[in-house]
């Protein structure tokens, strides 16, 4: 990968450590996925971006040393867009820390303004039983060449495309601007393209613009989509600036006849020079099982807890992808080196996924179990994964100047009120919990059987930190959960016992969540919360006018988030 001049980043940098912010220097910061840190001038957050979710035990290390080096508290972040942010690094060391970013392989390019943000891929992919085919290297080929098209640098709004392989929806395609599926028409492979998804304080399900599309017609159909969105897509008002408005304005049909007519057009332009699909390079890991690889016996529940739920029989006979969980989406520099060091050990591939796991590829199957206590060790096997302890959630206040509330100690205390019998319970631990700090969804609430979004409500003339709650989700993004009540954060975790117990006492034999609640109605969850909503005097409940984790009055401190240009 060349090394890019850094020259007007530094620039910018200086200025604002002179005079302050302004709107070109913010442009200039997030073209190279730079961002301003919350309540700490002076530093920022990079956000690193890894097309398909792609990387190396050294790249892990690299991230694993910067972290270090930004004395960041809870390490570094994984994103629900498969990227890795690191903050609190100071605006002397900014340029730095992209230069050892980009030594190590890796980039920030294009993480933030008006382009084609990171492309995202089925963790899975090209290891599944069930997949179609191997979408990765149309994964990559799409974010580089998409990324360095000079036509696609200043589009009215953001672009997410992100890739799936099999028929359970990893990405979330249904919730993307582009979604692109692998699907098999007769003996012939192709894709299925959606287009107009997206989640945000309006959730859209995105639409089918076409049903199939050979392979080697994927990327002239994205540029065609782009074009077509670069010259109608609303750049007056930033609100309705994403795609999933101009189709909301057009409908499918007009929207899809531009984009044959833009296909037609410059079809000849679009299919010369194919572009090369790169090569996806992964390997067998370089030892099997060692002849002590058993379970101690204490650990033997552990381990087969673990097993059922975080692993993945690949397609491959004898090897099998882990996924790693990491609590809160969080991993400290240790964390990160240890997972480096055991795929280097045990796997022969390691990606990221939207649920901010890792998972490492091509373990060998008889490794299972030395792999499990390398991870035990480093207190890196919770099982759980995709399941009810695994919960999704944005950096918040901590961080982001969009955020109302911090998730990241709300999805503490909902841990800790799950760690009772609830979270064994094998009729809840399918549901899956989703939190975001403000309505702009980077914690996917809506694709979530119980989501939460911060809120202010003014309350015995002070603002109190509440979470709007939302019911019934498809993890899928398929159906977006409904809005039901809002509860004060500090008694979030109490209002997720309550519905979960609910549900387990009142629900019919094998009867889905969203079922249930289509069958009682919101109403009687809301009567059920209501009592919850009530808000005592600050004299009386101080801890309800403070944010969970916070030691000091809730104040409401958001501003327009630069990341979400």
């Amino acid at each position: 990968m060349s090394r890019h001049d850094f020259t007007a980043l530094d620039k910018a940098l200086s200025q604002e450590a002179q005079a302050g912010a302004t709107d070109d220097t913010k442009r200039v910061r997030g073209w190279h996925g730079v961002y301003s840190l919350r309540g700490q001038p002076g530093r920022y957050i990079i956000r690193i971006r890894i097309p398909a979710g792609i990387l190396t035990p050294a790249q892990l290390e690299v991230i694993a040393g910067l972290t270090e080096q930004s004395k960041w508290q809870t390490g570094a972040h994984l994103t629900t867009r498969q990227g890795i942010e690191i903050a609190g690094v100071p605006s002397g060391q900014v340029t730095t820390f992209l230069r050892g970013i980009e030594d190590a392989g890796l980039t920030t390019l294009r993480t933030g303004g008006p382009v084609v943000r990171g492309v995202v891929c089925c963790p899975l992919s090209g290891v599944a039983a069930d997949e179609v085919f191997d979408v990765t290297p149309y994964a990559l080929a799409a974010d580089r060449h998409l990324r360095e098209h000079g036509a696609f640098q200043q589009l009215p709004r953001k672009i997410k495309i992100s890739f799936e392989s099999c028929p359970h929806d990893h990405v979330r395609t249904l919730v993307s601007d582009i979604g692109v599926r692998a699907v098999r028409r007769g003996g012939q492979e192709g894709f299925r393209i959606v287009v107009g998804g997206g989640l945000g304080a309006s959730p859209k399900t995105a639409s089918v613009l076409e049903p199939f599309i050979p392979r080697e017609d994927l990327l002239p159909v994205l540029k065609a989509i782009l074009r077509v969105f670069n010259r109608h897509g609303n750049r007056d008002n930033r609100a309705r600036a994403r795609l999933k408005w101009l189709l909301a304005e057009w409908g499918i049909e007009k929207f899809r006849s531009e984009v044959r007519t833009e296909l037609a057009r410059f079809g000849r332009e679009y299919r010369s020079g194919k572009v090369p699909l790169p090569q996806v390079v992964e390997e067998q890991p370089p030892v099997g099982a060692s002849e002590s690889a058993t379970i101690p016996n204490g650990q033997a529940g552990g381990f087969q807890a673990w097993r059922g739920s975080n692993i993945q029989i690949q397609k491959q006979l004898g090897f099998a992808a882990v996924f790693v969980r990491c609590p809160l989406g969080d991993l400290l520099p240790a964390q990160l080196r240890i997972v480096a060091e055991g795929a280097r050990k045990f796997a022969g591939g390691v990606r990221t996924s939207i649920d901010q796991n890792l998972v490492l590829r091509w373990v060998r199957e008889d490794s299972l179990p030395e792999l499990y206590e390398f991870l035990h060790m480093a207190r890196l096997a919770d099982d759980g994964v995709g399941q009810l302890p695994d919960i999704t959630r944005c950096v918040g206040t901590t961080a982001c100047l969009s955020a109302i509330t911090n998730p990241r100690s709300a999805a503490e205390a909902v841990a800790s009120a799950l760690a009772t019998e609830l979270s064994a319970d094998p009729v809840l631990r399918h549901l899956r919990i989703r939190i975001s700090g403000c309505p702009n969804s980077c914690g996917h609430h809506h694709a979530a059987d119980i989501g939460f979004f911060g809120v202010s409500k003014r309350i015995n003339g002070r603002p109190v930190p509440h979470y709007a709650v939302l019911l019934g989700g498809a993890n899928s993004g398929e159906a977006f959960a409904a809005r039901a009540i809002e509860i004060p954060a500090f008694r979030l975790s109490l209002a997720v016992e309550q519905v979960l117990r609910l549900y387990r006492a009142q629900r019919a034999t094998d009867e889905s969540f969203s079922a249930f609640l289509g069958r009682i109605g919101l109403s009687r969850v809301r009567e059920l919360f209501e009592p919850l909503t009530q808000v005592p005097a600050p004299e009386i409940e101080p801890a309800a006018y403070r944010d969970l984790g916070a030691d000091r009055d809730f104040s409401v401190g958001a501003q327009g988030g630069e990341c979400a240009a």
